[in-house]
């Protein structure tokens, strides 16, 4: 006989986010100079909310955070981040993409790092 599998529940969550892209005036430009950047807010945000692990790629255009469910549903820890997001103004930054369930917050699934169009065909071939 076979050890029986064993089935966790997830612990954290990753969430994926896509940096706005957008056409700053030169008076927006002079202010950021003098407000915070972007990247510092961030930086400041993840030491705030004591987010789990974070990491960038595709030159800094994708983000990802992963949180604690803490005995949260994903769902509501997905909305409680997106609230902290939106009153740090960090939604001014950063769009969500997708999530993903984990109950080993240090590995990641591979396809978490494809790009957002990519997620998003996948999720549509595995819902088929």
């Amino acid at each position: 006989m076979s050890e029986p599998t064993s089935i966790t529940r997830p612990t954290h969550i990753h969430t994926i986010w896509r940096k706005r892209e957008r056409k700053l005036s030169k008076t927006q430009k002079l202010i950021g100079i003098v407000t915070a950047t972007p990247e510092k807010k961030l930086y400041e945000f993840i030491m705030k909310h004591e987010v789990h692990w974070n990491s960038q790629w595709d030159d800094k255009k994708k983000l990802r955070l992963t949180v604690p469910l803490g005995g949260k549903s994903p769902e509501e820890t997905l909305a409680d981040l997106g609230d902290q997001m939106q009153r740090e103004g960090m939604d001014k930054y950063w769009e969500y993409i997708t999530q993903a369930h984990t109950d080993d917050p240090n590995k990641v699934d591979p396809r978490v790092y494809k790009n957002g169009q990519d997620l998003h065909k996948e999720a549509l071939t595995n819902n088929l």
